[in-house]
């Protein structure tokens, strides 16, 4: 296994006090036992109140014992692997990773400038970069492919990905048929249920529309997932003023009690399944547009801090920009979220090199960011001069040509005719197109 960036190493920053994550938590606590949720999932409810839940109609109120429970069984880590089954990313503690986005409708073109729509073959691209470029942890699908008919372009994405990339996945559809045929292309890959279980090659990412509202696909999702035991990360978000408060403090507690009630569902379903959380996630909206703001400062930080309270592994984010190109801006907002949220120990932090608030992304923007979060990597890392410290002549010569758009987007050209991605053996290959050719036919 690599070396591991690990945030109490080395410079620590803490934006909440242990006081203020108690404060949003007992808040969480209160809601869901007083207010409850909606709960559109006849057995998920029927499931919950076995456990202690009061259910009236479609709305389920959860004691803190019901919670406390949960919280003391679900694990604080687990270990993602390489599509070879190697374990590289051990995720929770204050182990920090990296990894890019997902389904972005555009993509910046490093050949031409141009924002267009994307592709499979962008896809591909992407999967071939991210394996090469050593500071990027794990692989989203990051574009969406629009040259494919819905039906099936979310599994041929997983499949480009599962081919072009060893990396571990990071993986979501809106479509709650196809996430049982994703977990079997690992499945395949892995060498069986079992063998997926023991060495989990990925993490599922369910949106979650509002803290308040599970609607039945959301909760089908984590329940299909929780089911098999695949890492997954359930993320209501509250954005503030619009479904939530204004307060950021407020707008964390409402977005707690989404975070916990799918906690407690999914250790319903199979006590000690491995789930990340996103700490309470409160998004800024720019109001004369109505959308959020990824770059916005003060969603920073705490939302680590309160998922480490809880004793529950990071579902991050950074790197990304409101910049429609890459520019001084993109650039600088990119990197002060890296670093950030790096301090605070964010253990999966994903959506670097997305653009203008997720409409788009850039594998400019990617190449660019891999060369900023090897900065990261060496501040954090304990000191140690020797002499096999690199030159100083030759990091700046190297850091020049790269954080420029123009030499980004050489580098792409360079990794693209130079790494291949180990070949998946030909059964494996042909088991993931007899799952999409099943899923897909009339």
């Amino acid at each position: 296994m690599k070396d591991v960036l690990v945030a109490q190493q080395g410079v620590r920053f803490q934006k909440l006090t242990p006081a203020d994550c108690a404060a949003i938590h007992t808040a969480s606590l209160r809601l869901l036992a007083r207010v409850g949720v909606e709960v559109h999932h006849e057995r998920a409810r029927k499931v919950l109140e076995a456990a202690g839940a009061t259910v009236d109609g479609t709305r389920v109120r959860l004691p803190e014992e019901l919670v406390v429970w949960a919280l003391s069984v679900v694990p604080d880590s687990f270990t993602l692997h390489s599509r070879d089954g190697e374990p590289v990313m051990p995720v929770g503690g204050q182990n920090v990773f990296f990894g890019v986005g997902s389904e972005t409708p555009n993509i910046l073109d490093h050949r031409t400038g141009l924002r267009r729509p994307g592709t499979l073959d962008d896809v591909r691209e992407g999967a071939l970069v991210v394996d090469a470029l050593p500071n990027i942890d794990f692989l989203m699908s990051l574009f969406l492919p629009w040259d494919l008919a819905p039906e099936v372009a979310t599994l041929q994405q997983f499949r480009t990905m599962l081919t072009y990339s060893v990396k571990p996945t990071l993986f979501l559809s809106p479509n709650v048929a196809d996430i049982p045929m994703m977990v079997a292309m690992l499945e395949a890959v892995a060498g069986g249920a079992d063998a997926l279980r023991e060495k989990p090659r990925g993490l599922c990412h369910i949106n979650v529309t509002h803290p308040f509202r599970h609607e039945a696909d959301e909760v089908e999702k984590l329940m299909l997932l929780a089911e098999r035991a695949v890492p997954h990360a359930y993320s209501p978000v509250v954005f503030r003023g619009a479904n939530g408060p204004m307060t950021q403090a407020g707008a964390m507690a409402v977005a707690g009690v989404g975070e916990l009630l799918g906690l407690v569902l999914s250790q319903l379903v199979r006590e000690g399944c491995p789930i990340a959380q996103a700490g309470g996630t409160a998004e800024k909206l720019d109001m004369r547009t109505m959308v959020g703001i990824y770059s916005s400062p003060e969603k920073r930080a705490g939302f680590a801090e309160m998922a480490h309270f809880r004793g529950v592994p990071h579902f991050g984010l950074g790197g990304a920009s409101d910049s429609k190109v890459v520019d001084e801006q993109a650039v600088a907002e990119a990197s002060l979220s890296l670093l950030v949220e790096a301090l605070a120990g964010s253990n999966l932090i994903h959506d670097v090199g997305y653009m203008e608030s997720g409409m788009s992304n850039s594998l400019v923007q990617i190449v660019i960011l891999n060369e900023v979060i090897g900065w990261i990597r060496d501040f954090m890392r304990p000191a140690a001069m020797d002499e096999e410290t690199p030159a100083l002549d030759a990091i700046e010569q190297v850091t020049r040509r790269l954080l420029s758009a123009e030499g980004a987007a050489l580098r792409i050209e360079e990794l693209l005719a130079q790494h291949r991605a180990p070949a998946l053996q030909p059964a494996v290959s042909a088991t993931l197109d007899d799952i999409i050719k099943e899923h897909t036919t009339p």
